[in-house]
């Protein structure tokens, strides 16, 4: 039995309602990626394993944040061949309770991963430690 939960912080939804704005064809792949993995038994493992996994019908590369590993447990996907390729998925891992959330959705223009004094940084760092 696998049962996890993949939730989206207020703020990673807050991401996408912007790039629905500037972007609704990446929002809408985002979108339907994140209700893939909701009903993948094997999400977490996906998620959690660096390199190219298939969610569903789509590819994504995974990778953890190693800047902020002494910090949180926290990755990043991108959505390859698709839309939504330039953007970002950011989230963490809680193993003790087999959730994943996303924290952020951001073009991979507008976040530097080695920046971790960025307000953005900041920002998913705060709420991942509030969960």
């Amino acid at each position: 039995m696998h049962i996890i939960h993949v939730d989206v912080h207020t703020h990673a939804k807050e991401d996408l309602d912007l790039i629905w704005e500037s972007d609704p064809e990446a929002a809408a792949t985002t979108l339907a990626v994140l209700e893939q993995l909701e009903a993948d038994p094997k999400a977490i493992d996906k998620l959690t394993t660096y390199g190219d996994n298939d969610v569903g019908a789509t590819l994504v590369n995974v990778k953890p944040w190693q800047k902020m590993r002494k910090k949180a447990n926290l990755w990043r996907f991108r959505i390859l061949d698709t839309p939504a390729t330039s953007y970002r998925v950011i989230y963490g891992y809680q193993w003790q309770t087999r959730q994943l959330c996303v924290l952020a959705i951001v073009h991979k223009e507008k976040f530097d991963y080695d920046d971790l004094n960025s307000p953005l940084a900041h920002r998913i760092l705060s709420d991942w430690c509030a969960l």
